[in-house]
């Protein structure tokens, strides 16, 4: 790495691949061509074999496992690849929220299905770079954060993890995240990121767009990952998602060279998993 550029790295990441075929297009533009350097797939929804297959063709990018204990949408689900029943609401399908899955889901359980989901990727050949969690459920109570370090360790994946600054401190406590989950993640020796963020909803593509600049430039000092869920607009993703269009924003956002000179031109360098794990091992 560039020594000038050590004090603040950015980690641009696609969540949610493998959700539909537009999340999927929208994470391989920005990986090739756009400003993304990592994407994390969820094994369980019906579009991330086509996305994985895809992937072995390209294995030096970065793609990880967004482990997946939720499906949250009204009419658009997927069930649990194990069998745990504390994982299934009535219907059959993955709670909607991480609060019923840890009133309803032992530790095990949820062990158990993230492995099935590592698993299953591997089985499909492809080479993962790290895990992380939709919508948090994976760090959701100390139990959960135990059995996803332990998954990590168990396969030799680095896992998303937050180095405990006073402002990550304060806004865990805001959403009624356990403290003693910082703890395991001191714990850790894998890389820590000291920012995370996601892209403001504004309305408009321009407001969205200055904000995420203002976002970009106000980043901290270390290694910060800005999550960004793309997808192409679609009759699929209206019926999907009223977050439709949110997602089409960040798509065109990083995917323009405006947004590249942008970020160089704040002196942040852009890295991924594969960087930062070379980095440590050096």
């Amino acid at each position: 790495m560039d020594p000038a550029h050590r004090d603040r790295l950015l980690i641009v990441h696609c969540d949610d691949v493998g959700l539909s075929w537009e999340a999927n297009e929208a994470a391989r533009r920005l990986l090739t061509q756009g400003v993304a350097t990592s994407c994390s797939v969820m094994v369980p929804c019906p579009w991330s074999y086509e996305f994985l297959m895809w992937y072995r063709e390209h294995p030096k990018l970065d793609v990880g496992i967004h482990l997946t204990l939720t499906s949250e949408w009204a009419t658009y689900r997927w069930p649990p690849l194990t069998a745990g029943r504390g994982l299934r609401d009535k219907d059959g399908f993955m709670h909607r929220r991480p609060e019923e899955v840890i009133k309803h889901a032992s530790v095990e359980e949820v062990y158990e299905e993230s492995k099935a989901q590592v698993q299953r990727a591997l089985e499909w050949g492809v080479q993962l770079t790290h895990l992380d969690t939709h919508m948090g459920a994976s760090l959701a109570s100390y139990g959960f954060a135990q059995a996803y370090l332990r998954l990590a360790e168990s396969f030799g994946l680095p896992p998303m993890l937050l180095k405990p600054t006073p402002e990550l401190q304060s806004q865990a406590i805001e959403q009624g995240y356990d403290l003693r989950i910082f703890e395991l993640m001191e714990q850790a020796s894998t890389p820590r990121l000291t920012g995370l963020f996601s892209a403001a909803r504004k309305g408009t593509y321009r407001a969205t767009k200055e904000a995420v600049y203002r976002q970009l430039a106000q980043l901290p000092t270390g290694v910060s990952y800005f999550i960004i869920h793309p997808a192409l607009a679609s009759d699929t993703m209206r019926a999907i998602t009223g977050s439709w269009q949110q997602r089409y924003f960040e798509y065109l956002i990083f995917m323009e060279e405006e947004t590249r000179r942008f970020i160089e031109a704040q002196g942040i360098q852009l890295v991924s998993w594969r960087k930062l794990q070379a980095s440590t091992e050096t």
